[in-house]
């Protein structure tokens, strides 16, 4: 569970970067959506299945509303003690430790809680190797993480 409250000492590496890499996407990728959707459209009226040529045209609407925007930007900072993005702060004895993953043009810090769930953020301007400098002593660096199935189809897609 994450605390409200940020504690009083000053932390000790902060950065403001978005918490996922937004994808550039060129007219080819436009292409093939609209190719895809088209022809996923005229699948379900062919085949006469009209719920799926709504389910299509709804989820292609709600995709274009969702992620036509660029990423907010998240306020993160490192305390000796545990770590807030934005004003959500969580204690390192609640993580089980932490991974970068280096992508295209972007490094992306990863820190995995107990419960199961993890943290994502792009580390922005700062250097990836300062993130893990400030981070060795304060947490375990988990060697053996990669980048998960689901992300990679997203990465590669472009979605």
């Amino acid at each position: 569970m994450a605390h409200k409250h940020l504690p009083a000492e000053d932390p000790i590496l902060e950065w403001s970067a978005p918490q996922h890499h937004h994808p550039k996407r060129g007219t080819a990728w436009y292409i093939c959506a609209v190719a895809f959707v088209a022809l996923c459209v005229g699948y379900s009226i062919w085949t006469a299945a009209w719920t799926f040529s709504f389910l299509i045209v709804v989820v292609t609407a709600v995709y274009w509303k969702l992620h036509g925007r660029v990423p907010v930007m998240h306020d993160m900072k490192i305390f000796e003690r545990g770590f807030a993005i934005d004003d959500r702060y969580t204690e390192w004895e609640k993580c089980n430790g932490y991974w970068i993953l280096q992508g295209h043009d972007y490094f992306e810090l990863n820190i995995e809680k107990k419960n199961g769930t993890h943290i994502k953020i792009l580390t922005g301007d700062v250097n990836p190797y300062v993130v893990h400098e400030t981070l060795q002593p304060l947490s375990p660096q988990l060697t053996d993480r990669r980048e998960r199935v689901l992300d990679t189809i997203i990465r590669i897609c472009k979605l």
